[in-house]
């Protein structure tokens, strides 16, 4: 939905009908059937790999490193993103707290004239 400065809204979500397209059409997904042979994707990575049939790019050891480390290094990789989301969050509240108190400073001084 988008509202405009003029307070028109558009919704988009006429649906075709027949062979015109519709001035705000709803968004549509088009799926095919997978192709053959195709395998389907993990919606997760597992904590305990499967081994399997054929070995892949991504699970053989690589310059004398073994998968344990590369297990140790994907989780590295994926706790510096939360580390990030924690520090922005912490660094926020920060400012928020420090904005805060010199409001309060500012408006005590104010009522002391």
């Amino acid at each position: 939905m988008e509202t405009y400065s003029d307070g028109e809204v558009s919704r988009w979500i006429e649906l075709p009908n027949g062979g015109e397209e519709p001035e705000q059409p709803a968004p549509l997904l088009m799926l095919k059937p997978a192709a053959p042979g195709a395998t389907p994707i993990a919606p997760s990575p597992s904590a305990s790999p499967t081994p399997s049939p054929t070995p892949s790019a991504a699970a053989s050891p690589s310059s004398g490193s073994s998968p344990q480390a590369a297990q140790e290094a994907a989780d590295e990789a994926d706790g510096s993103s939360t580390g990030l989301i924690i520090g922005g969050v912490i660094l926020a509240l920060l400012v928020l707290g420090g904005g805060t108190w010199w409001l309060l400073k500012r408006r005590a001084s104010s009522t002391d004239n």
